[in-house]
């Protein structure tokens, strides 16, 4: 086998980076998209990002660069987002005082024809219960209160499961 040779002192072990050639950086403040698949989904880490989807991963263009690499950066995300926002459980956004309901049922006429209606709460301004199926689509909506009495309503929010009915008049008492 060969000898080892000692090093030679003219030879310089520094990178020169002007002949490295063109080289891909992900940009957080950027869209980037993966120069291997073309979409645009990243895992960001402190150092590199990868491709969600194939996996190509890239370094990050400030993170040796910048001052701040060690300070905390925006992450960037994308989601699938529903038809309507969703609200927090801190959320309060009630006027009237709720009255819990559950087990009593009312009469609810969608477009003229008649469901049962189970209620969950009510209050002086409406009702939830039950999402009945095709309420989004409804043109009219009418509560029978458990006196006869009809009162015109509107949906004001359906989540599939449960829905809200606001009344269009006061009731009176």
């Amino acid at each position: 086998m060969g000898a080892h040779r000692p090093p030679n002192p003219d030879q310089s072990f520094k990178l020169d980076l002007s002949a490295r050639g063109y080289l891909v950086l992900f940009r957080p403040d950027e869209p980037n998209h993966c120069p291997g698949c073309g979409h645009s989904q990243w895992f960001v880490g402190r150092m590199s990002a990868e491709c969600g989807i194939c996996g190509t991963a890239l370094p990050l263009a400030d993170s040796q660069q910048s001052p701040r690499s060690g300070a905390a950066r925006k992450a960037v995300a994308l989601h699938v987002l529903p038809d309507r926002p969703q609200r927090e459980a801190t959320d309060e956004r009630r006027r009237e005082e709720r009255v819990k309901a559950v087990g009593r049922t009312l009469g609810l006429y969608v477009d003229g024809s008649p469901h049962a209606f189970r209620l969950e709460n009510i209050s002086e301004g409406g009702v939830m219960g039950k999402a009945i199926p095709g309420l989004r689509q409804a043109k009219s909506l009418l509560i029978e209160l458990e006196d006869g009495r009809m009162v015109p309503a509107e949906l004001r929010w359906s989540d599939g499961v449960f829905a809200g009915l606001a009344f269009l008049e006061p009731k009176t008492e």
